[in-house]
């Protein structure tokens, strides 16, 4: 009986061919071996994968249609149509063929994948999580569907018991690079209440409780793994979790003060040490407190002088209530094993940062009044601290990464750089830099900031991730021309609104960007920041200075007022931290716009609005506004936030581009 197939010799010749692109001859060769094997699944399959890649679309449909009704058990015909019907913007074909795939082999983990995707595209959040779950349940190291599901879990809440997302988000929250934990906090928080006992255990946690009951609360939350991890990467937003941390440390204290602490609870300390450092001490201290501190702190120089064994929950206990750099002894004392992780968060990662920081170099000194101010606040409070970050999978050409924004754009007169330049003006503690490196191939991105100190934690988490293509550099944006560089796209969110004078700030940055090129603005809200300005407009009146302690007060003035008009406020992510409450609250300088002051800035700089970013503010006008063109008409944006002033309670994100 004559084979269907071509020799395995001959495949092998083919996909060599494939892998070197060389696309002409593989066709030539394969359609010699169609005229003696017409009915070859493989040979088909082949060349609708080389027009798939050619982006001939319509002939690669009708090859992998072939591959089908040649076999109509065959997996990967299905896989393929499926794949080409995406890229045709034929959803519902695309989502019967994976269908079909996954109907004749259930482990087909990329026909899951890629069904999430599709589902996620058509706005059916809920049924993407259902397939990137099957995904990783089949296979777990499956990186592409954790970017995946962490994407699709910034923009939906999980309500309901799931006995499979838990492992999932603690896999999410160890990763260093694929999600910052606070953009999928309510789904780890929802989860923790839904899927484990921490309500009940928290629950049981009273002003007076026995040293037994206590200890078996701590078990209990010290098996809770995705409680303990989340604890040490995202300062935790939720004010039940932290009144009753509160109440769980103080208890920690005493018990540590009296030398009755449990050896066992160890870990659980470990974690609610990173959760105070990451939350810069946000939880406060009472009289009582402050007593016992400065006794435990007496106890451990008497040991160090005596030569005498210092115990680690003594350690552990201060290190929950303050930075251990602030005690004298803390870089004479040997850490133990257990407490490495501690030493590492406490003083390790402020030493590296300080020694940055000799090396950072300037663009000029700092002159204006309100950088002066806006300088010094961050360098006593660095904004935000974290841990993980999202990052790129794989970096992309910037025509790439403008087409997936969505940006009002001829793709074919953008320029293609080899190596795009481009300026982070005002790049704060990394993550905007980091994240932008990582996004664009071959980019070299110079991130400028105010602060020495955000600077150095910057430059840390970037060598600690091993990003090399920024370079870090002090200064004000007022002071760029002097650099006398001009760049192919410049990013500048939540910054200018924090200048004496934001529209000579883009003014500057303008100058700064090449013709043609493009630029990422954020400013703040003025419809969607209203209640923020009343509390400012208090904390004015009030005469409160942004030191440490008004701060912790005034923010629990706010926790215990049942005023309805503050919920906005205790929902942010940033009422959870020092830095976060003084950057909201009391930052030294604050400008908020309207869409119609945007679109005059823009007009007199001779800028051209390109469209928003963010894809759920986008989502929501659409459901509005069906006329495509509308998305990019600031007139109509305009009309839509008057009706919904809290659309843009994250910032105006917006792209640009320089006539």
């Amino acid at each position: 009986m004559k084979p269907l197939e071509p020799s395995e010799v001959e495949i092998k010749k083919l996909i060599l061919l494939f892998d070197k692109k060389k696309f002409d001859e593989l066709l030539r060769l394969s359609n010699e071996l169609l005229n003696e094997f017409p009915k070859s699944i493989l040979l088909h399959n082949m060349q609708g994968a080389v027009f798939t890649e050619l982006k001939n679309y319509k002939l690669a449909k009708n090859l992998f249609l072939k591959v089908v009704n040649l076999n109509p058990k065959y997996t990967d015909g299905y896989y393929n149509l499926a794949y080409i019907f995406s890229k045709l913007d034929q959803e519902d074909k695309a989502i019967e063929n994976y269908i079909k795939v996954i109907k004749l082999d259930s482990n087909y983990f990329k026909a899951h994948n890629n069904l999430g995707n599709i589902y996620r595209k058509k706005g059916l959040n809920k049924k993407a999580i259902e397939c990137y779950l099957s995904t990783l349940e089949i296979n777990s190291n499956y990186k592409v569907a954790y970017y995946n599901l962490a994407g699709v879990l910034q923009f939906h809440i999980i309500n309901k018991e799931n006995k499979y997302i838990n492992k999932y988000l603690l896999s999410l929250l160890k990763e260093k690079i694929i999600v910052r934990p606070n953009s999928i906090a309510p789904n780890v928080l929802n989860s923790l209440y839904l899927n484990t006992d921490l309500k009940k255990n928290l629950s049981l946690i009273k002003n007076k409780i026995t040293n037994r009951d206590f200890n078996n609360v701590l078990n209990n939350l010290q098996k809770n793994s995705l409680l303990m991890q989340f604890m040490k990467v995202c300062p935790i937003p939720d004010y039940f979790i932290e009144k009753n941390f509160v109440k769980i440390r103080k208890e920690i204290l005493n018990q540590t003060y009296n030398l009755k602490i449990d050896k066992t609870q160890i870990d659980f300390l470990i974690s609610l040490s990173s959760q105070c450092l990451l939350n810069e001490y946000i939880y406060g201290q009472t009289k009582d407190e402050k007593e016992k501190i400065k006794k435990i702190d007496k106890r451990i120089e008497n040991n160090l002088k005596e030569n005498k064994k210092i115990s680690d929950l003594d350690i552990l206990c201060l290190s929950c209530y303050e930075p251990l750099t602030n005690f004298s002894w803390s870089n004479k004392i040997k850490f133990s094993d257990k407490l490495k992780e501690i030493f590492e968060l406490h003083l390790n990662q402020n030493e590296i940062e300080n020694q940055i920081s000799k090396s950072i170099k300037s663009i000029s000194k700092v002159k204006n009044t309100v950088s002066i101010k806006v300088k010094k606040q961050y360098e006593e409070n660095p904004y935000p601290r974290w841990e993980n970050l999202g990052l790129s999978i794989e970096p992309r050409s910037i025509k790439d990464v403008i087409n997936d924004i969505g940006l009002n754009l001829d793709l074919r007169k953008i320029r293609n750089f080899d190596s795009p330049e481009i300026l982070i003006a005002g790049c704060g503690t990394g993550q905007h830099a980091l994240t932008t490196a990582t996004k664009y191939k071959k980019s070299k991105i110079l991130a400028l900031d105010l602060s020495f100190k955000s600077l150095s934690y910057a430059k840390r988490k970037a060598e600690e991730l091993n990003i090399n293509n920024i370079d870090f550099i002090q200064g004000d944006i007022l002071d760029l021309k002097t650099l006398d560089r001009k760049f192919d796209i410049i990013e500048s969110v939540g910054v200018l609104h924090h200048m004496d004078n934001p529209f000579v700030g883009l003014q500057i940055l303008t100058s700064c960007l090449k013709n043609d090129s493009l630029m990422q603005i954020g400013l703040y809200s003025e419809k969607a920041r209203q209640h923020i300005k009343q509390i400012k407009n208090k904390i004015n009146k009030l005469k409160l200075n942004s030191n440490y302690k008004n701060i912790i007060n005034f923010r629990k003035d706010l926790i215990e007022n049942n005023n309805n008009q503050w919920n906005f406020i205790k929902s942010s992510p940033d009422f959870y931290t020092v830095s976060g409450v003084r950057d909201l609250l009391f930052h030294v300088q604050e400008h908020r716009f309207t869409i119609s002051k945007i679109k005059e800035y823009l007009d007199k700089l001779g800028l051209i609005f390109l469209g928003f970013d963010g894809q759920l503010v986008k989502e929501k006008f659409k459901d509005n506004y069906t006329n495509k063109d509308d998305l990019y008409n600031l007139n109509k944006w305009e009309e839509y936030e008057n009706s919904n002033p809290r659309i843009f309670a994250g910032m105006y994100q917006f792209w640009c581009k320089k006539i």
